[in-house]
């Protein structure tokens, strides 16, 4: 990469980053993970960065894959380990400063509660607000996998005890 080069990178990692790092968050529900992911993004796209077109969406695609991988992973991963891993201990990441905020650890256990599909939906359309047809394209699926995905996600976020009350509240119906 050449000087011109470097520059254009960093002016978009300064640019994007807290947007990116945001998505990143949501999609893996952890804000450790998520630098990591973050992090992962950025190596990916300044090797790659004279070729790519569109550097937010190729954040988004590589960031996908990265979660997808990692889900993989723990899912092979022998059930012993996680006794480690915190997540048997109750959440370590109560001293958050995020969580000041008295929606989020409510959000957040509402979105950990999905599947990972029905998160990485969730997130893109209505956190990153994506068409259903962006959504269907940056995760592999057609359009009516969305749809029904959404809903289902925003059925079972309205249920969530964390979250009911907002719901309740609420007047305008999310969908």
């Amino acid at each position: 990469m050449d000087k011109r080069q470097m520059r254009a990178f960093e002016g978009f990692a300064a640019e994007s980053g807290a947007e990116l790092l945001r998505i990143a968050t949501l999609l893996t529900a952890d804000p450790h993970t998520a630098e990591d992911v973050y992090q992962e993004t950025l190596q990916r796209l300044a090797a790659r960065w004279s070729r790519v077109e569109s550097p937010k969406a190729f954040c988004r695609q590589v960031m996908l894959t990265i979660v997808r991988d990692q889900a993989r992973a723990k899912a092979r991963r022998p059930r012993e380990l996680e006794l480690f891993d915190g997540t048997e201990r109750g959440d370590p990441r109560s001293a958050d400063p995020h969580t000041a905020v008295e929606l989020r650890p409510s959000l957040r256990a509402a979105l950990n509660s999905l599947g990972e599909q029905q998160r990485a939906v969730v997130v893109l359309r209505y956190f990153d607000d994506r068409s259903e047809e962006e959504v269907a394209r940056l995760l592999g699926i057609t359009t009516g996998t969305v749809k029904s995905t959404a809903s289902r996600a925003i059925a079972r976020l309205r249920a969530h005890p964390g979250l009911a009350a907002i719901f309740m509240a609420s007047d305008r119906p999310i969908s």
